[in-house]
């Protein structure tokens, strides 16, 4: 079984700060809005189903109009990165400080392009939006939702394949929404479209989606207790392990979907945490 130790520990790293950031953030934000019951929460099956509907829709629309999706993709991009900060700092400093450092952040990400950069942007970005979604959910839609989006990545990916699709898209736009992880550590200073043109030579990609659901249910869980929290996120990492495992000992290296391993270990170690 092969074990590619110099990709592995970046990727734990790089998640494991997201989710420090993210419960931290969440926990915050819960004393702030003074929730402490699930009877606050606004997610349902309904509005699941709603927000895949929607997300199939704007996949077909992105793969059909290229050039006018990579503008929208990058827009987009920045705004979760500006709204993301802003919910990170206005746990640490109060307004108009927090606005402040959140358009540092976004100017840092837009001028200086390289892939250290990148991923510091898209951890504040991801961490701060999980966060906040995290905190208007109970622990029980948050399993609902990993056990539906696990099932649409399995989908996504090996049936219909836009997922697939989807994510080149992405990255050749420039818009990677995602860790950029080079296999050596002195490349996090290449320039990010250099970067993204030798993913898989030189890089990988981890995607947010593969970040920011897992985060999404420890934060509702660190709105009832942190140490719960906490062994949520080991188990969330113990299943970014077992992603890793399954996609370099690939026979013939494919794209996989990684969000199935992760969540089912977040799901148990919600469960564990009981114990």
């Amino acid at each position: 079984m092969t074990l590619r130790f110099n990709l592995l520990w970046k990727e734990i790293f790089l998640f494991g700060f997201t989710l420090l950031v993210g419960i931290f953030s969440a926990y915050n934000l819960a004393l702030v809005t003074e929730r402490s019951t699930p009877e606050l929460q606004v997610l349902s099956w309904s509005d699941i189903i709603i927000f895949l509907a929607l997300f199939a829709v704007l996949s077909l629309v992105l793969l059909k109009f290229k050039r006018l999706s990579g503008l929208l993709l990058k827009i987009f991009l920045v705004l979760v990165i500006f709204s993301g900060s802003q919910i990170v700092f206005s746990s640490l400093v109060s307004s108009p400080w927090d606005l402040a450092w959140a358009l540092g952040i976004t100017a840092f990400f837009i001028l200086i392009h390289n892939v250290l950069t990148h991923n510091i942007a898209v951890l504040m970005g991801i961490a701060g939006v999980s966060s906040l979604l995290g905190v208007t959910i109970s622990p029980e839609v948050g399993i609902l939702f990993l056990i539906v989006l696990s099932f649409y990545d399995i989908l996504a990916v090996y049936w219909t394949k836009h997922m697939v699709y989807l994510a080149r898209g992405m990255i050749e736009s420039g818009a990677v929404f995602g860790f950029i992880i080079p296999f050596d550590i002195k490349d996090v200073f290449y320039h990010k479209d250099e970067a993204r043109g030798r993913i898989g030579e030189k890089f990988m990609v981890l995607g947010s989606g593969d970040i920011g659901l897992p985060l999404i249910m420890v934060s509702s869980v660190a709105v009832i207790s942190i140490w719960q929290a906490i062994i949520v996120s080991l188990f969330s990492l113990i299943g970014l392990f077992l992603t890793h495992l399954i996609f370099v000992n690939q026979e013939n290296r494919k794209p996989m979907a990684a969000l199935p391993p992760i969540a089912t270990m977040t799901i148990i170690g919600y469960l564990i945490s009981f114990i």
